[in-house]
């Protein structure tokens, strides 16, 4: 068995430092095998700002695996980030943008999303190439058949049940259908600031489609589950959610996913799905 806590969209320069200390404290107390940070640890990838970060995720005692999001690029210093985006989140997150964690019960690959720049004027929303997706298909393949697989990314592969036209990474549904002909179980991501889960299933198409919304939920070896985090420790909050995190269990070859979410004193398990409430307040 393997625990995994999932935390997202961090934002250190606008955050809650109650919820910074309590995260810090749970995740310690908790002593889960790998935290996977999928992006967003600093609001305007100021220098202080990933100080911060890295001073926060220096106090886990847990080995952490990350990914980049779209506010941990400069949007100010236009040189820095078309020529070298990611130099501040290599120095002080992680050496590389997509790495790769494997035991010898899961493997976990991480794909960065991010874009320096777009033919639009938002530049937030991510992309995937075909380059990517080929490497990610090359990796996947030669990983041990038995593990259990998890790509994290930070913008998302699969729509909100409350809005079925948002925004996904780019090319996420080729990206999906990659990911399924390699037996992938789980893919993790952030960015929005909202949290959902969705079990996507093949089509006769080849293009996955979502059937089930769950708050507590199950990916089996035959399905893979689209797993969203709302933003653990910023102010930032949408759609009336609380901070909150992924707490996850995989098992025999099924992850089990339960939402943590901040009472504003403590961490507790949501009561039930799209529940903003936590169970012991009912």
């Amino acid at each position: 068995m393997r625990r995994i806590a999932h935390i997202s969209d961090l934002h250190f320069g606008r955050t809650d430092p109650a919820a910074v200390e309590g995260l810090a404290a749970e995740l310690n107390r908790d002593r889960p095998d790998l935290v996977i940070a999928s992006g967003d640890f600093t609001m305007r990838a100021h220098i202080r700002e990933y100080e911060e970060a890295r001073a926060f995720l220096a106090r886990l005692t847990a080995p952490v695996i990350a990914v980049p999001g779209n506010h941990d690029i400069t949007p100010f210093r236009l040189w820095e980030r078309f020529l070298h985006p990611f130099r501040r989140y290599r120095r002080y997150i992680a050496a590389e943008t997509e790495p790769l964690f494997q035991d010898e019960e899961i493997a976990v690959l991480c794909l960065n999303t991010v874009r320096t720049w777009a033919p639009e004027r938002d530049w937030s929303q991510g992309k995937i190439t075909r380059a990517q997706i080929r490497r990610t298909e090359a990796r996947l393949a030669a990983l041990p058949p038995q593990l259990f697989r998890i790509v994290v990314g930070h913008h998302p592969f699969m729509p909100p049940p409350w809005d079925e036209e948002a925004r996904l990474v780019g090319r996420a549904d080729e990206a999906l259908a990659a990911f399924q002909r390699h037996g992938v179980g789980l893919t993790l991501a952030g960015h929005l600031h909202r949290g959902y889960s969705r079990v996507v299933m093949p089509q006769p198409s080849g293009e996955p489609k979502a059937e089930i919304d769950v708050s507590e939920a199950r990916a089996s070896p035959q399905h893979l589950l689209a797993v969203q985090a709302g933003s653990a420790t910023s102010t930032r909050l949408r759609g009336n959610e609380p901070n909150a995190y992924n707490r996850i269990r995989i098992e025999d070859g099924v992850a089990t996913v339960q939402v943590r979410l901040w009472t504003g004193t403590d961490w507790c398990d949501a009561a039930e799905s799209g529940s903003t409430r936590c169970a012991t307040e009912e």
